[in-house]
């Protein structure tokens, strides 16, 4: 993430096509257990810190028999000066031990940022000289930043299906 007063950013999708997001229904017992294992999967499968994941929404309430949770993170992975893949991920859902549901959405994208702070960067030389080199040379880095974030994505999801799975098995065990 470049730290400018002013900068230029470009943002893509992920995912060529729409909706360019991932949206994954859970329907079976213990929904609340996926809170946790999105947090430690954030970390693992992005390769990131706590410090690079935000929790922008918790809401948890408690009725006689169900939990409703609601929640949403915001995780940067940096991947040079200039780029970084951005991805917003939240879940809803209630349930408890013998059944219940939840809805995941991961959004992810692809930011490049060029500051723009100082009079050489801003002026037209520079920009002309700029979008010469992104062109010639960092729009292929670009590209493979960009199949980096789909592979990471489609990572996740399989490993949340997996969790999918083993969460159902606990129930026909009768944990």
């Amino acid at each position: 993430m470049v730290f400018a007063r002013s900068k230029i950013l470009m943002q893509d999708n992920c995912y060529e096509e729409e909706p360019g997001d991932v949206v994954m229904k859970y329907v079976g017992p213990n929904p609340q257990k996926l809170y946790d294992k999105i947090w430690e999967l954030m970390k693992s499968v992005f390769n990131v810190p706590d410090s690079a994941i935000q929790e922008e929404r918790y809401n948890w309430g408690k009725g006689e028999t169900t939990e409703k949770f609601k929640a949403s993170w915001m995780l940067y992975k940096t991947l040079d000066a200039f780029s970084y893949i951005y991805v917003k991920i939240s879940i809803s859902g209630e349930g408890n031990e013998e059944s219940g549901n939840a809805m995941i959405r991961i959004k992810p994208y692809m930011r490049t940022e060029y500051p723009l702070d100082t009079v050489w960067q801003r002026s037209l030389f520079y920009e002309m000289l700029r979008v010469m080199w992104h062109k010639t040379f960092y729009s292929a880095k670009r590209d493979e930043y960009t199949e980096e974030c789909r592979h990471l994505t489609v990572y996740m999801q399989r490993r949340l299906m997996d969790f999918f799975r083993e969460l159902r098995e606990t129930k026909g065990k009768g944990a």
